[in-house]
């Protein structure tokens, strides 16, 4: 569906030249929730506006559905572009217009009539859940109800591909989450192929079942969902994920509890990535009975990633080294990751052991 080969982006002035995006390769697939994601200035925003062309790319290709954009005339380029619809951050409505002429803006040179205008403009706003709101001013609309409105616009073109920057990063958590939702639906409804821009990776792991890292101008790491999430390979990625499940968090609060990790000569800090069917088995109850281990869970939680469940623990280990290092193999055997951590003062990863 989309395909991006070395692109780059560089932007010249007198004074300087930045790279904002550098030799990106990337294949977004018919149907897939592609999330992007980096931190501010990574070059992700420049990035997806190359997939509509709104930035030209200096380097590369930029393949939709089979069709080189840059080979394109204006013209051809002009109708390529109705089939990519796009949303941001901010929502950019016309305030002077209503709900319904807000989405009826794209259909200006349509060739529909008033009256096929009007049905498509009612069928969008049911979609989107603001039927009732159709005569509506955007100032009278909160942040959640004005980011469905660009989405009904986004829309009215019938587009194949949906990008979204920054989509959600104005809304609380509540909304945010009902976006999503309204994403997913259209996404099974529609068959949209959705790519979305995004320096939260709680929003990749809530919707996307591919994701991109990106670094200055870069990208990083990329894979699925649930193989990014258990088997990061980048420190960037990493950060992300302890982000996205809260490992970040719990091991601040036990930095803030010493009392918590009291380690004896006998004592390791783990955390313990499960995936799949190890999180249902009671391998760390095992470990006593097994090895004489004792195991103290400091944090734990469990979630859904694309069908997949994926445990994360953060525990002490406590018993005589080479039993401790017969429970870790055990573990990885059962494909369980266990990632030693350093020591009580720091609690940083002191090595990584993948999964088994």
């Amino acid at each position: 569906m989309i395909e991006l080969k070395n692109v780059g982006v560089t932007f010249e002035d007198e004074k300087q030249t930045v790279k904002a995006v550098q030799d990106v390769t990337l294949s977004v697939d018919e149907g897939d929730i592609f999330g992007i994601v980096g931190y501010s200035g990574a070059g992700k925003s420049t990035l997806v506006r190359t997939i509509n062309f709104l930035q030209r790319p200096t380097s590369g290709q930029v393949v939709v559905d089979g069709q080189d954009l840059s080979a394109l005339p204006p013209k051809s380029l002009r109708t390529a572009r109705k089939k990519i619809g796009m949303i941001f951050q901010h929502f950019n409505l016309m305030r002077a217009r209503t709900v319904a002429g807000n989405v009826a803006y794209p259909l200006k040179h349509s060739g529909l009539t008033k009256k096929e205008t009007d049905q498509k403009i009612d069928e969008l706003l049911e979609l989107v859940g603001l039927a009732d709101k159709k005569n509506t001013y955007p100032s009278q609309l909160s942040g959640g109800q004005k980011q469905r409105v660009a989405i009904a616009r986004a829309l009215a073109n019938d587009p194949e591909v949906l990008l979204c920057d920054e989509a959600t990063s104005a809304l609380d958590p509540k909304t945010t989450s009902s976006i999503l939702k309204l994403l997913k639906k259209l996404n099974r409804k529609l068959s949209l192929t959705i790519v979305i821009i995004t320096h939260e990776m709680q929003v990749v792991k809530e919707i996307c079942n591919k994701v991109a890292v990106m670094d200055d101008g870069k990208v990083v790491e990329k894979g699925d969902l649930v193989s990014l999430f258990t088997e990061p390979k980048e420190a960037l990625t990493h950060e992300f994920i302890d982000t996205a499940t809260h490992i970040d968090k719990a091991l601040e609060k036990i930095r803030q509890h010493p009392t918590l990790l009291d380690l004896t000569e006998e004592d390791v800090v783990a955390s313990i990535t499960y995936v799949g069917e190890s999180t249902s088995t009671p391998l760390i109850a095992s470990l006593y009975a097994k090895f004489g281990v004792t195991t103290n869970i400091l944090y734990g939680n469990v979630e859904i990633l694309q069908q997949t469940p994926v445990g994360n623990l953060i525990v002490v280990l406590s018993g005589e080294k080479g039993q401790r290092d017969k429970a870790v193999a055990f573990l990885e055997s059962n494909h369980v990751k266990v990632n030693l951590l350093e020591n009580q003062e720091t609690v940083i990863p002191l090595n990584r052991r993948k999964i088994g």
